[in-house]
């Protein structure tokens, strides 16, 4: 009941309230004026659908041409390589030899080899080269023969006519050399190497007679009629019977080692021709395991 009251109480008051906000609306917008109706559509003016415009050609993509790919670059200083052939002559002084011994044979021979190398240009002194040598070389290793006797023996008992039979060493050693140009033509070097060395051949040896301090030079075994020993008189004393030097018996000596480690030092001149491109000569000289000293030359060619 008192909802229907309260209804009934705002209803006029509501009815007012329109009335009033339809005659604001109508005061405020007046009516927009009749548009002439558009004539019909014929079968001539009919809308055709609108075309896509095409892209313009600026804006169609081609693929750009792929350059060709270079080749990669080598090493800005590559190593070079050659080969050299060399001779030398070689020599074992007798006075160098004094030290061990009171009596001795010198020896002056010679000795080739073969070898190849590895050559890099220094990065900062482009004159400056570090080589890397693989050889081989062969060295005749015979004195003469003749008496030997070491310190501390007894020259009566102990003096010994020694012979080197095709005595030899096959030495296969690998050097490090620098080598510094000061122009097109000329250079040094300097360098070291280490290796094997294979021992070739034999060492024979005869007891001498009548021998002293004195004479090791001029005394000779027993059997040596005419004062010069000859291989026959020598080789019919070969009976494998005890030796003396009064009843001397050529002997093969046992404790020579079959094969020994090696030591080069070497130093010397090069000498390269501007005209001649690769061609190298060199003149050397060094020692061999200290004692051995050698001089000689080779020539080398660089590829």
């Amino acid at each position: 009941m008192a909802r229907c009251l309260t209804i009934a109480a705002f209803a006029p008051m509501f009815i007012l309230g329109l009335g009033g906000a339809a005659s604001a609306r109508g005061k405020a917008a007046p009516a927009p004026p009749e548009k002439a109706p558009a004539p019909a559509a014929t079968e001539e003016t009919a809308v055709q659908p609108a075309e896509t415009p095409a892209p313009p050609e600026a804006a169609v993509e081609t693929e750009a041409p792929v350059a060709p790919t270079a080749a990669p670059a080598g090493p800005a200083n590559p190593p070079q390589f050659g080969v050299g052939f060399r001779a030398r002559m070689i020599s074992l002084p007798s006075a160098f030899l004094k030290a061990f011994t009171k009596a001795n044979q010198g020896l002056l021979s010679y000795g080739v080899g073969l070898d190849g190398f590895r050559r890099k240009r220094d990065n900062e002194n482009p004159n400056r080269f570090s080589e890397i040598s693989f050889a081989v070389t062969y060295q005749n290793m015979s004195p003469p023969d003749g008496n030997w006797l070491g310190n501390g023996h007894n020259a009566a008992i102990d003096t010994d006519w020694v012979q080197f039979k095709n005595f030899a060493f096959w030495t296969i050693d690998l050097s490090f050399i620098e080598r510094q140009y000061f122009n097109d033509v000329f250079g040094i070097h300097y360098g070291a190497g280490v290796g094997l060395t294979i021992v070739q051949g034999d060492v024979l040896r005869t007891k001498s007679y009548g021998c002293n301090d004195q004479n090791l030079n001029t005394c000779r075994p027993i059997v040596c009629t005419g004062g010069v020993c000859t291989e026959a008189e020598l080789a019919a004393t070969q009976n494998g019977r005890p030796s003396s030097a009064t009843d001397p018996h050529r002997f093969r000596e046992g404790a020579v080692w079959p094969a020994a480690p090696a030591l080069t030092l070497l130093t010397g001149l090069d000498f390269r021709i501007p005209q001649a491109q690769g061609l190298e000569f060199r003149l050397d000289a060094g020692f061999f395991d200290f004692l051995v000293i050698f001089v000689g030359g080779s020539v080398a060619y660089v590829f």
